[in-house]
């Protein structure tokens, strides 16, 4: 497995300059960023919009989608409550809005107004987001369950058990879904029928989705290591060790993928070979999956900052001590909002507005040239679910037991 070196000078010098611009500001950026360079990002097209089938919508979890949501204040346009927390984040598909709550139940509301199409019970909390594809809702339980259900009616289609929890969220591609468990396997299970096609084991829960793309599919581990494993055979192809938990969902873009890990840091990482492009060293656990729009980074760590980083990478000063190539840092560290709560939600990259939810009971819209708080939410209780957007509404979870549906007021 690959290691990398503890790299702290970078971090120091860029986080003292954040703490300095931003002292008691709330969600305020630093003027540009340490390095003095504002991120070049064009508004989307309200028209553009698509639906929101997936976490992260797309298989890759980029939070990259097409379209504009609100940029100005915002109200709601209806809340729908729920009997427990809901940690899933939505998914949107055919004006219908899937979610998942800790009560045990997977809902399907109008879009529109919110009102119950449907329910299905499991038989324990449903923190997994729901993933819809072809007419049917795949979603994880803690129950141990992966359950496909008709996406119009929520009848079982088919039960898969595995040995734990699921956590995790679906990924569904080419006829397979992709999902981890708590009991240390990425489990890859045909769409006709929830056929287990293969399954690969970790030394520890794998309690976030995975990626998938042609390169392969992406996963990380409670053993601390991102793990790359060939989609059609099973077999691990190359593993990344970090020095800690990694609850982040891995997001691929352009050949790389990007992952949190609780050891504090944000990792780049080649997609075919597996080397490790460069590390970030935040003051905290990044348990959000980071979102990609063209060459930047944006992701949240539980420092209370959100991150808007170089997808490029510098060249590395000096070899580790075991002679291996030092990883490099990003080429650019464009800005940090602070002022926030801990950031588990995972932002959504819509247009050039980055949307995330955080413990404060907020959920934000950040400009993602600069990072400026464009409005800002209020729950009544913490927001670790990953906002979809669609059709210029936000949707999104949060601890209050409520699912939000927001729009321009």
């Amino acid at each position: 497995m690959r290691r990398v070196r503890d790299r702290r000078g970078f971090l120091r010098g860029a986080a003292a300059a954040c703490i300095v611009g931003l002292a008691g500001c709330l969600g305020d950026s630093d003027e540009g960023g340490p390095d003095g360079v504002d991120v070049d990002v064009e508004p989307g097209d309200p028209e553009a919009g698509e639906d929101w089938s997936t976490f992260q919508f797309d298989s890759a979890n980029t939070g990259r989608a097409p379209g504009q949501g609100p940029t100005d204040d915002v109200e709601a346009k209806w809340t729908f409550s729920t009997g427990g927390t809901v940690y899933s984040s939505p998914a949107v598909v055919d004006d219908t809005v899937y979610v998942g709550s800790n009560d045990g139940t997977v809902y399907a509301l109008a879009a529109d107004d919110g009102e119950e199409t449907w329910r299905h019970s499991t038989g324990d909390s449903v923190s997994s987001s729901p993933a819809v594809d072809d007419g049917v809702v795949y979603v994880g339980s803690q129950d141990g369950t992966v359950y496909a259900l008709a996406a119009d009616d929520g009848e079982t289609v088919w039960e898969f058990e595995t040995g734990d929890k699921v956590a995790g969220s679906p990924v569904v591609d080419d006829g397979v879904v992709y999902v981890g468990s708590n009991d240390g396997t990425v489990y890859a299970l045909s769409t006709d029928g929830g056929d287990d096609l293969w399954r690969f084991e970790t030394d520890g829960p794998v309690q976030r989705s995975p990626a998938v793309t042609d390169d392969g599919v992406f996963a990380g581990s409670g053993d601390g290591s991102l793990y790359a494993i060939d989609r059609e055979s099973g077999d691990g192809r190359w593993a990344v060790e970090t020095d800690d938990w990694i609850q982040s969902r891995p997001t691929v873009a352009d050949g790389v993928v990007y992952v949190g890990s609780n050891d504090d840091r944000v990792y780049s990482v080649d997609a075919e070979s597996g080397d490790v492009r460069w590390t970030f060293l935040t003051e905290g656990s990044v348990t959000a999956s980071p979102a990609v729009i063209e060459d930047v980074v944006y992701v949240g760590s539980f420092d209370n900052r959100m991150y808007a980083l170089s997808a490029e990478a510098t060249e590395a000063d000096e070899p580790t001590e075991d002679g291996e190539d030092d990883p490099g840092d990003p080429a650019t560290y464009y800005w940090a909002a602070s002022g926030f709560q801990q950031i588990r939600s995972s932002p959504a990259a819509v247009g050039d507005t980055i949307y995330v939810g955080n413990e404060d009971s907020y959920v934000y819209a950040l400009s993602a040239v600069d990072g400026e708080t464009r409005w800002r939410f209020s729950t009544d209780g913490g927001v670790p679910s990953s906002p979809a957007v669609v059709d210029g509404v936000v949707y999104v979870g949060s601890q209050d037991d409520r699912l939000y549906a927001l729009e321009e007021s």
